[in-house]
């Protein structure tokens, strides 16, 4: 009959690697929300520049719920940049924030690897 001995980690060791999960899932979630207001705001100047290159008399219609309404052309630019300022003080936020959570997993990595002494891991530049 084999033995296998199954070592618990030291609660210290437990409690980081749990906060580290939970900044690693964090950090992915506001990196994906960051990727996602950027794509918001490439979308909306490419909406701007494509409405500037149309006539200025021509009809423009926006979607409201679930009809379209015609707008203005002014009234539609000024919407659209409303919201793209909107974003980017958002995105500003946002990138803050990651930064935060990035340094913060970046701190518990290397917390955690001190505290295994580099045990069951493949060694040196790994």
């Amino acid at each position: 009959m084999v033995y296998i001995m199954v070592e618990r980690l030291p609660p210290e060791v437990e409690a980081k690697y749990t906060k580290y999960i939970k900044l690693r899932d964090t950090l992915a979630a506001v990196t994906q929300e960051r990727v996602t207001i950027e794509t918001t705001i490439s979308e909306i100047d490419d909406v701007l520049g494509k409405i500037n290159r149309l006539s200025q008399d021509i009809e423009l219609y926006k979607i409201v719920g679930y009809v379209m309404v015609k707008s203005s052309r002014d009234d539609i630019i000024n919407e659209l940049k409303s919201r793209r300022e909107e974003l980017e003080l958002r995105l500003k936020a946002i990138k803050s924030q990651e930064d935060y959570l990035r340094r913060e997993v970046d701190r518990l990595t290397g917390e955690l690897k001190a505290l295994l002494g580099g045990t069951g891991g493949a060694g040196a530049g790994g």
